[in-house]
């Protein structure tokens, strides 16, 4: 493992160019239907939460996990917890983005270490006392979730870097979801990633026009 996140650091040390950055957003698409049998491999599944890990989050607090299902029983529960879908049923391998719900109260052992990283040696309280005050007017449990999201669009294009399948899932049943992944009480799915080789050539793409 350790070898393998040395590599993954030299080659983003290496810097991606914009070239490369729009080919990996050109080229994503959600898969609904994945080749049976050829899940991502070891590696590609390290580089996949490298890229998850380094995404941005507010107030530097990542409130997130990664899960990695390939087991065939436990996948055909992910599966019926996102309600059968196609990309769910078929997809060889899962990655699910945990928020960390109950992990965000302000004076939480997570919180603290965050912080103390985040002022890089410098005073923590004034970004404490900001927190606090955002912490009371949020609703925490949403925000999270939706800070997950930013983790999942790193994840989605690194995986069509690689050249992978990948569907981003939403939809699902979040208990039957939490019992599958056996969550811990104060963790909560924020979604679902299907990855594999996907079965289908990409669509063409319909975006609405830049004027719009």
């Amino acid at each position: 493992m350790a070898g393998r996140l040395l590599s993954l650091e030299q080659d983003f040390l290496s810097g991606p160019t914009m070239a490369n950055v729009l080919g990996a957003i050109q080229q994503r698409y959600a898969c609904r239907r994945f080749v049976a049998g050829r899940p991502p491999s070891d590696d590609e599944l390290v580089s996949l939460i490298e890229a998850a890990r380094l995404a941005p989050s507010a107030f530097g607090l990542e409130p997130w996990r990664f899960l990695t299902v390939i087991d065939a029983a436990q996948r055909a529960e992910l599966a019926r917890a996102c309600f059968g879908q196609p990309a769910a049923a078929t997809a060889p391998a899962f990655i699910t983005i945990v928020a960390l719900v109950d992990a965000l109260e302000p004076d939480s052992d997570y919180v603290r270490a965050r912080f103390e990283a985040e002022a890089r040696g410098g005073p923590v309280a004034p970004l404490h006392e900001m927190y606090r005050a955002f912490y009371r007017a949020e609703a925490i449990a949403a925000w999270a979730q939706g800070q997950c999201h930013f983790a999942a669009a790193h994840l989605l294009l690194q995986a069509a870097h690689l050249g992978l399948g990948s569907c981003p899932i939403g939809g699902f049943d979040a208990a039957a979801l939490a019992r599958a992944l056996r969550l811990p009480p104060g963790e909560t799915p924020a979604l679902v990633i299907a990855l594999g080789h996907c079965a289908d050539t990409m669509p063409k793409r319909v975006r609405k026009p830049r004027a719009d």
